[in-house]
């Protein structure tokens, strides 16, 4: 992977050279229309970059993607392509000392300010921990050498100082490569970064080599400012891709908790009934036999209906009217004071969360105590509202304070929770002494229930 990683680097590195000077642009006899088409690049290439330059600065302020590693390599390498010859020459003219004299020495300057603002990324990044003295040495080397290029630039041989400087750059990358393990150099975001350095690189070394041997430097900086632009562009679309990739695993991570939770919510309310159920059927035998047996043979059919929707979390709603009247067949023979169930179903061609309801009629037996009127009823009706399906589970019994119920009470809170997260609604519960209870749950008719996307 590592000599991957440096044949990649190194193809960066003559990537733009090999392009300039396969257009001509490193030769003697630069054409027109080459010379138009290298400033257009140019002004192009300096609009992407100052679009890096942005992007950076509101992503380190606004999702902490990026830090001022980043924003001031963007910065740093606008300025580098600002004060190189292809764009200079736009703005200038060729003859002029700006273009001859200070853009190549302040081209440098960024240069090198460009590398060291890397350095100092991967230090942060892959927490190298390299001595801040080391820092302050290339910091120093780094403005010694831009002083001896700035120097020597009058008499031709900057070329000296720009290999000075090579040479500590390259002492740089290897006490980083040091400081990294196996698996770090290979790390995607190091070899990226690296290549984007030796883009740098390659694009100074051809601009030196061009003023030495007296060539046109046309067209080496925009065509070596491709590798460069690419390097960005590939590092957003990771990131981009990332960013879906965690959204999607987030999503997806959820449904999966919504799904385990709302079966354990089942599982809990399944003992729930049951254990009520047996105490019902044990008071029933003390009655007598016949009573006990029939209550074992509608507990029985009830147990028969959901071990065979154990897979499933949700029933008909038909089906789960028909789990509700065995409970209260059961509570009815178990109270001795029977109450009335009374249907009012305009629309049943729907689903609900298996042993949804049976919670709120044991709650108007214990609580709104509706077994105890002499005309008591338990009133479950449905209707359609446009795309809505309105169902509510209404009693006349005495009613009760919702603040009173008991905190170990689970019944009404599980299943409130389990039409929540599996079908995205809350029933809303009314009640207050001597008026009955009435919870009402509105369903979406044209919504499809979660688990049915979660498998």
């Amino acid at each position: 992977m590592r000599i991957f990683a440096s044949v990649f680097d190194c193809l960066f590195l003559l990537a733009g050279s090999i392009a300039a000077v396969a257009f001509g642009a490193a030769g003697t006899g630069v054409g027109e229309r080459f010379l138009w088409a290298s400033e257009v690049l140019a002004i192009a290439e300096m609009c992407f970059f100052g679009l890096f330059v942005v992007i950076e600065t509101i992503s380190m302020f606004k999702i902490s993607d990026s830090t001022y590693h980043t924003v001031l390599i963007a910065v740093f390498l606008l300025c580098f392509h600002f004060t190189g010859y292809d764009f200079l020459r736009i703005i200038f003219d060729e003859g002029s000392i700006l273009v001859r004299t200070l853009g190549p020495v302040f081209h440098f300057a960024f240069f090198c300010l460009t590398a060291i603002a890397l350095l100092f990324f991967w230090d942060h990044t892959f927490a190298l921990k390299i001595p801040r003295a080391l820092f302050l040495y290339a910091v120093l080397s780094a403005l010694v050498a831009l002083a001896l290029y700035a120097i020597l630039f009058s008499y031709g041989l900057q070329t000296i100082a720009f290999a000075l400087f090579l040479l500590l750059l390259g002492v740089g990358v290897f006490l980083v490569l040091r400081r990294m393990d196996s698996a770090l150099r290979c790390d995607k975001t190091f070899i990226v970064s690296e290549a984007f350095l030796y883009a740098l690189a390659g694009s100074q070394l051809t601009s030196e080599i061009c003023r030495a041997l007296h060539y046109s430097e046309s067209g080496v900086l925009c065509f070596h400012a491709i590798p460069i632009i690419l390097v960005f562009l590939s590092i957003y679309a990771a990131f981009a891709m990332r960013t879906d990739r965690e959204a999607l695993k987030a999503s997806e991570y959820k449904l999966q908790y919504e799904r385990i939770k709302a079966r354990a919510l089942k599982e809990q309310i399944k003992p729930h009934f049951i254990f009520n159920t047996l105490a019902a059927i044990q008071s029933l035998y003390r009655i007598g036999t016949k009573e006990g047996d029939r209550a074992v043979t509608l507990l029985s059919g009830h147990l028969r209906t959901n071990i065979e929707a154990a897979d499933t979390d949700f029933i008909p709603f038909e089906k789960e009217l028909d789990n509700v009247q065995v409970l209260v067949d059961l509570e009815n023979m178990r109270l001795g004071n029977a109450f009335n169930i009374i249907y009012d179903i305009d629309y049943a061609d729907f689903e609900v969360p298996i042993l949804s309801l049976q919670p709120y009629i044991e709650n108007a037996i214990k609580y709104s105590r509706v077994n105890e009127k002499e005309d008591g009823y338990i009133l479950i009706s449905t209707r359609l509202e446009g795309d809505n399906i309105i169902l509510t589970v209404t009693d006349n019994g005495v009613g009760f304070d919702p603040a009173a119920v008991k905190p170990t009470s689970c019944g009404i809170r599980n299943s409130s929770e389990r039409f929540s997260m599996l079908m995205g609604v809350t029933p809303e519960i009314e009640s207050a002494p001597g008026k009955g209870t009435t919870v009402r749950i509105c369903l979406k008719n044209s919504t499809p229930p979660h688990s049915r996307y979660i498998e």
